[in-house]
């Protein structure tokens, strides 16, 4: 599904952030846009200088409290030479000479903006923007028990895995593992993982017919989608929002696939319980699905820049823009009812996606306070330095204006244990009848100060701690 973005764009807002997110064909020639753009950076020799300079820009233009809460300072050069071995042990990660940039970023008060230097920096790019990658055959198992006997079916074939390569399908039933006789999930996801490299031989039967099957082991992308069922209930977890995933189309491919399969459902739980969040665009359409044609799915107001001739050439400046991302026709789900569940670990675009829901169709909640994120961030990278930088630029908020950003979205019926919440919701979509009456939270939860933030060992961050802080507007 398209979304329609209201937002008046200028030209050179779409150029700079093109330059700001795609590799240029060469350093060389992109440290030529960039001072095109920025003169100040044909007199910068050194490229540690440089890439200060160009994430000091960066943060003038896209840093939501840059101006507004004016805390960055009127030139750059108050940070050079500053940075020191205690600046890359509070927020990102800098080896020595980039400890300049880390020291400017650590200045902002906002914790979810920081810098990562160019050792790490497509480490976390694509801990943030694609789903997690495994090693082993990529094949789902249940056990089965018959009048007979016990054995084990394979329930779903990941796509583009190497069980899928090798020919396996859903339906099979799975005889030999390696000349073992397996009847046990466990003891089959314990042979089917390896090195890389590692052959295992699988029997299988599909049509009565016995088939024998080598699968090599490798890396594969996780789903970030799972569909199973509940008393006959269709339960749909979503447990990231990537852009790279099983699918083609990211979580949004897998979601529409997974509401698809469950055509004709007239109830449907969404579990978005420790999902972690992701990028914007993939959890906005994922919403839109559940909407009617020009419900309100998000307002964001965000930081974007303008410019103006000064007689040489341009100068670039911040203002801020309100876009309004609505459906842009009926959602393939917008007729069923629905439960979300959700619990503290339910954060960022997992928030987007059910306040989207909790503000246009009074859609139940089951679970726990979520965490209360509502802010974006860019992800800033080009290759004058190859450094990577993810700057908060803009807040969300709901149809109505409202927020939950530091105070969570409440649910509706507040249940801590995890079999009881899903019990609750399933016995929720058979009556297919409650109407969400709660809301936001009204205390803060302070989760968005500095100290609350601060990664004292300097370790770099894992995938989840990264998901978990980090909505990532496109």
């Amino acid at each position: 599904m398209k979304l329609i973005k209201t937002l008046a764009i200028f030209g050179a807002i779409a150029f700079l952030f093109s330059a700001c997110t795609q590799s240029a064909s060469s350093s060389a020639d992109e440290r030529d846009i960039m001072a095109d753009l920025f003169p100040e950076m044909r007199d910068i020799n050194n490229e540690y200088e440089a890439e200060l300079y160009f994430n000091y820009e960066m943060l003038d233009l896209f840093y939501i409290y840059a101006h507004m809460r004016n805390e960055l300072a009127d030139d750059y050069k108050v940070y050079l030479n500053k940075g020191t071995s205690q600046d890359s042990r509070t927020k990102g990660y800098c080896s020595v000479d980039y400890y300049d940039v880390c020291y400017m970023y650590n200045q902002m008060a906002d914790p979810f903006t920081r810098y990562f230097d160019p050792l790490v920096a497509d480490q976390i790019y694509s801990s943030i923007l694609e789903s997690e990658s495994i090693v082993g055959i990529g094949a789902e198992v249940e056990e089965q028990l018959d009048s007979t006997s016990r054995y084990l079916l394979i329930t779903d074939v990941y796509s583009g895995s190497p069980a899928e390569k090798a020919g396996l399908k859903a339906g099979d039933i799975v005889v030999q593992v390696d000349g073992l006789n397996i009847t046990s999930a466990i003891n089959f996801e314990n042979m089917c993982t390896g090195n890389k490299g590692d052959t295992i031989n699988i029997v299988v039967t599909r049509n009565s017919e016995p088939l024998s099957v080598k699968v090599s082991v490798d890396e594969y992308n996780e789903p970030s989608v799972k569909l199973t069922y509940q008393d006959s209930i269709p339960v749909i977890q979503i447990k990231e929002f990537v852009v790279t995933s099983i699918s083609d189309s990211g979580s949004y491919g897998e979601f529409v696939t997974a509401l698809k399969k469950t055509e004709g459902a007239t109830s449907t739980i969404i579990d978005l319980r420790g999902n972690p969040g992701g990028e914007t665009e993939q959890c906005a359409n994922m919403a839109a699905e559940l909407l009617s044609a020009g419900d309100t799915v998000v307002i964001d107001i965000e930081a974007t820049i303008d410019s103006i001739s000064n007689g040489r050439g341009m100068n670039y400046f911040q203002i801020f823009d309100t876009l309004t991302v609505t459906a842009e026709h009926d959602g393939i789900g917008k007729n069923r009812y629905y439960v979300f569940m959700a619990d503290t670990g339910s954060a960022s675009c997992a928030e987007t996606m059910l306040s989207a829901l909790t503000a246009n169709r009074k859609v139940p909640v089951v679970g726990m306070l979520t965490y209360g994120k509502g802010i974006g961030q860019l992800v800033i990278q080009t290759d004058v330095g190859k450094g990577l930088a993810l700057v908060t630029a803009l807040q969300g908020f709901d149809k109505n204006w409202e927020s939950y950003h530091d105070l969570g979205i409440v649910p509706d019926f507040e249940i801590d244990d995890p079999d009881a919440q899903m019990a609750k919701a399933v016995e929720l979509a058979k009556e297919a009848q409650f109407v969400r009456s709660a809301g936001y939270g009204s205390q803060k939860l302070n989760h968005f100060s500095k100290e609350h933030e601060h990664e004292a060992s300097g370790r770099i961050p894992t995938a989840k701690d990264l998901k978990l802080r980090y909505k990532i507007a496109k």
